[in-house]
Parts: C-alpha cells; sequence; structure tokens
C-alpha cells in the first residue's frame, strides 16, 4: 500500500488531502493508497475569520470546522503533534508514534516568534489565532477614546492585506460608534511604503490621508513596554498607545526547524513550479511553510494544492507529472 502522509490541517493540507482523495478514489476504494492527515488540531480553522471576529463580522463558531469529517471521503485523520520530519529515513515522529510514508506533502504554516521582540506578547494585541481574536475583540468593545498604533513587525507574514484591512475596519468601527473624533489611529510598516505592492500602497496613503490615518514607513519595532504602553523603533523613534494591534513576527514551524529541513527561519526551499523540496523525493512542501516569494495566503497554499495533488496522483498511476 502507498501510504501518501500529508502534515498539518490548514488551508494547504486540508486542500491537498481533498484533492488527493478525489484523484485517487479508485485507488483508495482499492487499498492500494491511504492517506493520512497529520494534525495536532482536531479542528480546521478558517484564519481569515479571525479579523473579522473582532469587528463583528463573524461568529467564532463560525470559524471552525471538525476535520473528522474527512473520514467520508476515506482520509484517515491522525490528532497528535509532529516533533520530527525525516526526508531520507521517510517517516515522521510524533510524541506517541512513528509514522511511515512513500509521499510527503509539508503544509505546517508559520509559528510567531514573539521573543524577538521583547514585550510585544504582553503589550499588544492580534487575530493571528481563535484565542487572541476574541481577546481583542473585547478590547475594542470597551475602547472609548485614546490612540490605536497597528504595526507589522517584520517581513513575511500571513495574508498581506490583513494589516490595511484592520485600519480601515477600525475607521468605521469608531466611526459607527460616533468615537472617530476622539480616537488616534496610527500604522507603521517596516518598509517604503504601507504595502509591499506600490499601486497598492500609494492607493492606501491617499486613503489614510482622507481618513486622518498617520503612517510610519520604514518603522521595524524593537521592543514594547507594556507598563508605559510605549512601542520603540529601531531609529530611535517612540509611540505612545492606549491600544497596540501587531503582525507578530513569522518564522517557519517548529517541527520544521528542529528537523533542520528549512533556512534559518525555517522556511522550505522547493520547487517554484512543482514544489518538490530540494534535493528530495517524493516530498513536497506548499502554502506559508516555503521559502518562496509568494504571498503567504489561503488562495495560494489552495492552488498549490492541487499541483500537488495532480503530480502526486500522475506518479503513483505511473504516469509522467504535467502540473505545474
Amino acid at each position: 500500500m502507498i501510504r501518501i502522509l500529508i502534515v498539518g490541517g490548514g488551508t494547504g493540507g486540508l486542500s491537498t488531502a481533498n484533492h488527493l482523495a478525489m484523484n485517487l478514489r479508485k485507488e483508495i476504494k482499492e487499498n492500494s493508497v491511504k492517506i493520512i492527515l497529520l494534525n495536532k488540531e482536531k479542528r480546521h480553522y478558517y484564519q481569515p475569520g479571525f479579523l473579522e471576529i473582532p469587528f463583528n463580522l463573524m461568529r467564532e463558531n463560525e470559524t471552525y470546522r471538525d476535520l473528522s469529517r474527512l473520514s467520508v471521503n476515506g482520509i484517515e485523520l491522525i490528532s497528535e503533534n509532529a516533533i520530527k520530519i525525516d526526508l531520507d529515513g521517510k517517516f515522521v515522529q510524533t510524541e506517541n508514534q512513528k509514522i511511515s510514508f512513500d509521499y510527503i506533502v509539508i503544509a505546517t504554516g508559520v509559528d510567531y516568534d514573539y521573543e524577538r521582540i521583547p514585550g510585544l506578547k504582553d503589550g499588544t494585541e492580534n487575530f493571528y489565532d481563535l484565542e487572541n481574536s476574541i481577546k481583542l475583540k473585547q478590547k475594542l468593545n470597551s475602547f472609548k477614546g485614546g490612540t490605536v498604533f497597528v504595526g507589522v513587525s517584520s517581513l513575511p507574514y500571513k495574508c498581506a492585506p490583513a494589516p490595511l484591512e484592520t485600519v480601515f475596519l477600525l475607521n468605521d468601527l469608531f466611526r459607527k460608534k460616533h468615537i472617530r473624533d476622539r480616537v488616534k489611529i496610527i500604522y507603521s510598516y517596516p518598509i517604503g511604503g504601507v504595502f509591499p505592492n506600490k499601486g497598492v500602497s500609494d492607493f492606501a496613503m491617499k486613503l489614510f490621508e482622507q481618513k486622518g490615518i498617520e503612517s510610519r514607513i520604514n518603522s521595524v519595532m524593537k521592543s514594547v513596554d507594556p507598563s508605559k504602553k510605549e512601542i520603540t523603533f529601531e531609529n530611535g523613534d517612540r509611540i505612545s498607545y492606549d491600544l497596540a494591534i501587531t503582525v507578530p513576527p513569522h518564522v517557519g514551524a517548529k517541527v520544521i526547524r528542529d528537523s533542520a529541513i528549512g533556512n534559518v527561519d525555517g522556511w522550505i526551499n522547493v520547487d517554484k513550479f512543482t514544489l518538490e523540496i530540494s534535493g528530495k523525493e517524493n516530498a513536497f512542501a506548499i502554502g506559508d511553510a516555503t521559502a518562496l516569494q509568494v504571498s503567504k495566503a489561503g488562495s495560494v497554499a489552495d492552488a498549490q494544492a492541487i499541483v500537488v495533488a495532480e503530480r502526486i496522483g500522475h506518479k503513483i498511476r505511473g504516469m509522467e507529472p504535467e502540473a505545474l
């Protein structure tokens, strides 16, 4: 039996599992192929919803689904944490067992390196998981006025437009609550613009001017003082705040760093056309886990999942892979 192991149950992992199940329906039914999804969570989270919860645009229970549904498509779910991936030995070690594979798709997403900026975790809010999203909602519900800071710590990060969306959602929220005149909104970005794409950045800057939103570009956060509610930047500037919402530094997943299969920040080098891991056979990485210079977004991971599923399907059937 050919064993296909998918590590990670985010958009990329779930999409890969489902596309493989559709492509290899016959082989799964004949028990010649087994698809295994290894994910520490028993739920799949719709991560864009984490930004919507604080603004009452989505309810908490609308952001997740139970992964046990995958069994309908013949996919086996193992809800355990991967602690080591051995691409040469073709196995993944969890806290409870060793899982062997013939093909592997790594879709482990990102981790957040709060320690890179002292005080960031205790002094600021974010919307990058359900717990923090709910906490931010509570903070906004009780906010009566003052300075709100929205800042991106470093690149790359998930969903490039999210910080800008946050700024405009805040502007609308405070306007609807009739307190916009009592709120100063400051937005900082670590490069020379408010967005990586110049066209988008220029357009957003015009909106900032129209809506009275301040921007600080080329501003790299150095530290946060939770007691003083003050952010210090590497250029020496300081900003005092009443509420700070930040994008924490992103790194590759711990299991990737611990397994030494990524670069210094834990991103995996892959072929940009095939998504095969450099120098490894029948091993792929997709989505946020890769070092590719593309947006870390669910739509990208979903498109990559189609390519990988098609290529694995072709290989298993003895065909020349064509999907790029």
